[in-house]
């Protein structure tokens, strides 16, 4: 009871909200397309497109965005379901409905009002190849920036070659999107905490790297860069605080942005892991951080929510408290992960395998599974067993999942949000930025 009640209140005291909006629809078994659009009195084939389906067959439990105000309620839901799915205050469906229809909402239509739009910025990240070989114009209309993958330094601090460049930055350039680079620590192990440590470690080398990074943003008229060190140790902090002043001294002057990614923090020393990283040193020098809010669970690890909803309202709440809200964009993950199992564990070996929103879907389908929904991470899920009979769990993103978070951008009023990577195509995600935000 005492649950309910303080979502009763969350849900009357929210933000604003306008007239319009979307409503997100929950396919039910023996749903067909068809039908769907009957019933909403909608084109099939607008549902097609805002939700990125190729057919007609869908999957029980998917989540599906229809382009429409009028929600039409089930017998099996309460006006409590309904305001939540939408993130909508209960006093915005009452102003707009008639009580009793919000009392027993089966069969009824519900008007779902929209939040006010907010200013945020949009990015993501994606290699030149992606861009140069040709991006729909409909992704630079809601992009303000884009962050070429990657270069990385060698143990002396000279930058790798990436090809494509000339093509990346002019593409985005007469699109109003702004053009960066990542520059990382990996090598060929992968992300390289010792690679890292030996040019943070070393004044000579981290400045050559500082240097060729300048040269790089001047080479090819790039708006900044997005330093990518992952895996940094606590004993790291002091030395990477020091790294990201000097180059935001290089770089600032000539009107070049410094933006970090960082992995997410609870607190100063929460997880310990991850204490390398001083959201409050960093803040201040740099132009804007990236919150990596994501991978929870990872690809290695055990199967489970991948950004969950209330371990990324903790990071924000605390990078808020530590730095300017104006510089931080919160990261959303545009990939599915899938977990084996070897009966009767899952082995954390790094087999999960990653992929698009719209293939887990597609996998959904193809092995006739119903998708489910974790109220407490707002994440969807489902199992299959493959042709080897090993069981997978996969966990992903979808509308309501997307939603929730979106909803935290406006209650922390962040810079914005990120993508990793423009390569995850996701038209739901793309109808709810234009929807959500300026």
């Amino acid at each position: 009871m005492k649950k309910v009640f303080i979502l009763l209140l969350t849900l009357i005291f929210a933000l604003p909200m306008s007239s319009q909006a979307s409503v997100i629809y929950i396919v039910k078994p023996g749903d067909t397309l068809y039908k769907i659009s009957q019933q909403y009195e909608v084109d099939p084939n607008d549902i097609s497109a805002i939700n990125g389906i190729t057919g007609d067959q869908l999957v029980p439990g998917q989540s599906l965005i229809i382009d429409t105000n009028e929600y039409i309620g089930s017998e099996d839901e309460t006006f409590l379901d309904i305001a939540a799915r939408h993130q909508v205050s209960m006093f915005h469906l009452m102003q707009q409905n008639d009580f009793s229809d919000l009392i027993k909402p089966g069969g009824k239509k519900i008007q779902i009002p929209k939040p006010l739009k907010t200013d945020v910025t949009i990015s993501s990240f994606a290699s030149p190849d992606h861009i140069a070989d040709g991006v729909s114009g409909r992704k630079f209309k809601f992009l303000n920036q884009i962050a070429a993958f990657e270069y990385h330094p060698d143990e002396e601090g000279h930058l790798s070659q990436l090809e494509q460049m000339d093509s990346f930055k002019d593409i985005l350039w007469k699109n109003d999107v702004a053009p960066y680079v990542t520059v990382t620590n990996i090598s060929e192990d992968g992300f390289d905490a010792k690679l890292a440590r030996k040019l943070l470690n070393n004044p000579k080398r981290s400045g050559v790297l500082i240097e060729e990074i300048y040269q790089k943003l001047d080479q090819y008229d790039l708006k900044g860069v997005v330093i990518d060190f992952e895996g940094l140790s606590p004993k790291d902090q002091t030395l990477f605080n020091q790294f990201i002043r000097q180059l935001a001294e290089r770089l600032q002057p000539a009107d070049m942005e410094v933006g970090i990614a960082v992995p997410p923090l609870q607190s100063a020393k929460k997880p310990a892991w991850n204490t390398g990283y001083d959201y409050k040193t960093l803040g201040r020098y740099a132009d804007f951080i990236f919150l990596m809010t994501y991978d929870w669970h990872w690809r290695g690890g055990e199967p489970g929510p991948i950004s969950p909803i209330n371990n990324v309202s903790e990071t924000l709440s605390y990078a808020t408290s530590v730095m300017p809200k104006e510089k931080i964009i919160m990261g959303i993950p545009l990939y599915a992960y899938d977990w084996p199992s070897y009966w009767p564990l899952y082995v954390g070996t790094g087999q999960a395998q990653a992929y698009s929103q719209q293939k887990a879907i597609e996998k959904a389908l193809n092995y006739g599974s119903s998708i489910q929904y974790d109220e407490e991470s707002q994440t969807p899920w489902f199992s299959y067993t493959d042709e080897d009979g090993f069981n997978h769990k996969v966990w992903f993103e979808d509308a309501r999942s997307l939603l929730a978070k979106y909803e935290l951008v406006k209650k922390y009023r962040i810079k914005g949000i990120g993508a990793w990577q423009m390569k995850f195509n996701f038209p739901q995600s793309e109808h709810m930025i234009m929807e959500h935000f300026n």
